[in-house]
């Protein structure tokens, strides 16, 4: 069913499908867009699986508790960000999806998991007082933050949220990365320990840390390129 509906969405109901091929062929110039259907194909298996109950196992996950956490949007990204909060207490922040439909069902599927869920604006406080519960604290810094800063991204300035590294610059605490992929048509997760350099200066260490994010989250789409989420709208411009 995952494929029939890819190649639906990639001949019929091309929604954003130029978005997403564009995107692909600015990171990827020399590699055949074509391969997005095996993203949307994965994503849609992604969810089925989902729905039916079923969950990862994240290697790692140990390291997880009471650290900052760096995840993002390519291979069945929820069911993996659902596994975890079964695995280790979350609190998480999220974007909710525009359509609202998609949004009440994943926004149910995840309270499920016990997993707090936070906005992207506001919670400040919160996030710091989960995380001195030994909570793990949870974020997707691979989609469009319009109060962020621009940092590169595949070659060009991407407005991503400073929040992680303000965080990591006055906590000191522990950061992880979570990242997931498909093998053989079974889904892999691990979660690793990062290092990271920490600036006195408060401005220059969120300006540094925050392009980092986004290195390490282009080192991680490159070792599978079609996975990643290309159909979101990640350079375009606040205001544009």
């Amino acid at each position: 069913m995952s494929w029939l509906l890819s190649w639906l969405w990639w001949t019929l109901l091309p929604v954003r499908k130029r978005l997403a091929v564009d995107n692909f062929r600015h990171a990827f110039p020399d590699r055949d867009p074509t391969e997005l259907r095996r993203f949307m194909a994965e994503t849609i298996r992604g969810y089925l699986w989902l729905l039916r109950g079923k969950r990862v196992t994240i290697e790692g996950v140990e390291h997880a508790a009471g650290a900052l956490l760096l995840a993002g949007h390519t291979a069945a990204w929820d069911l993996v960000l659902i596994s975890g909060a079964e695995q280790t207490p979350s609190t998480v922040f999220v974007k909710p999806p525009s359509n609202r439909l998609a949004a009440w069902l994943i926004r149910r599927l995840r309270a499920r998991t016990g997993a707090e869920l936070l906005p992207p604006r506001g919670s400040k406080e919160a996030a710091y007082d989960a995380l001195s519960r030994g909570r793990t604290v949870v974020f997707l810094l691979d989609q469009r933050h319009n109060q962020g800063i621009p940092v590169p991204f595949f070659g060009r300035p991407a407005w991503t949220s400073a929040a992680f590294a303000a965080m990591v610059h006055r906590t000191r605490a522990p950061v992880v990365g979570l990242w997931q992929w498909w093998e053989d048509g079974e889904l892999r997760a691990r979660v690793e320990p990062l290092d990271v350099e920490i600036s006195e200066d408060r401005d220059q260490a969120i300006a540094e840390i925050t392009a980092w994010t986004q290195r390490w989250y282009e080192d991680q789409i490159r070792t599978a390129p079609r996975s990643w989420l290309w159909l979101h709208d990640r350079w375009k411009r606040p205001g544009a």
